[in-house]
């Protein structure tokens, strides 16, 4: 915990300074410290649900450093590839956990759908105005992102594995959150010092989402 906090506050301040390497490279072992603890607990779970689970680790990693690359750069959006390339490699790792959510029985519900219909709508409206090319890509991750948070606040789940409930809702609502920051970020802030607070607060949601999917998952696919 202490290793992941360290590696979650580093992040959190090179991404603020606009350090790209520095960012990168903290952000790695961010990933790489729940990594750990996966497999450090890998004895008590199916191997094919710990294979999951570090499989979408891993290609969240990719995804963050190459999103870090896009980010750090004097136009405020970035390059425009290793954006969308980023967002292909998240894309992968919702498409896992997605995975292991549906073989515990989460399944689309009805809840909370004022906000996450605004959510999409805001989404979708900053891609059509300030980047149409990347909508393609960035729609199929925001809707792989979005069913991985409607699963993952199933109440099915709360009833099941209260604990591991109360994570998971909690990680999918701040993974959405930040991943609207990077939007409004992206395409429509341009000074310097809101551009950095929000990047701030962007990356510590985004660690406060990995870190309670990651602890839900674990709990989740845990033997009896």
């Amino acid at each position: 915990m202490k290793a992941f906090r360290a590696a979650a506050t580093a992040t959190v301040l090179a991404g603020m300074l606009d350090r790209p390497r520095p960012h990168q490279i903290a952000e790695a072992a961010m990933i790489a410290t729940l990594a750990a603890e996966v497999a450090r607990e890998a004895p008590g779970r199916d191997a094919r649900d710990t294979l999951t689970l570090l499989l979408s680790l891993g290609a969240a990693a990719l995804g963050g450093v190459t999103i870090a690359r896009s980010t750090h750069q004097p136009d405020p959006r970035g390059n425009p590839g290793a954006f969308r390339g980023g967002a292909a490699w998240y894309a992968l790792a919702q498409l896992l956990i997605v995975t292991l959510l549906w073989r515990r029985g989460a399944r689309p519900h009805t809840g909370h759908w004022p906000a996450r219909g605004a959510g999409l709508l805001l989404g979708a409206g900053l891609l059509i105005r300030h980047d149409p090319g990347s909508l393609p890509v960035l729609s199929g991750y925001g809707a792989l992102l979005n069913l991985m948070a409607l699963l993952a606040a199933d109440p099915h789940l709360t009833r099941t594995h209260p604990d591991a409930a109360r994570l998971l809702r909690r990680g999918g609502w701040m993974f959405v959150a930040s991943d609207l920051l990077i939007l409004v970020r992206r395409y429509v802030l341009r000074d310097r010092l809101s551009r950095a607070l929000t990047e701030g607060v962007m990356l510590a949601l985004y660690a406060g989402a990995q870190r309670n999917l990651t602890r839900g998952l674990m709990l989740l696919t845990r033997r009896s």
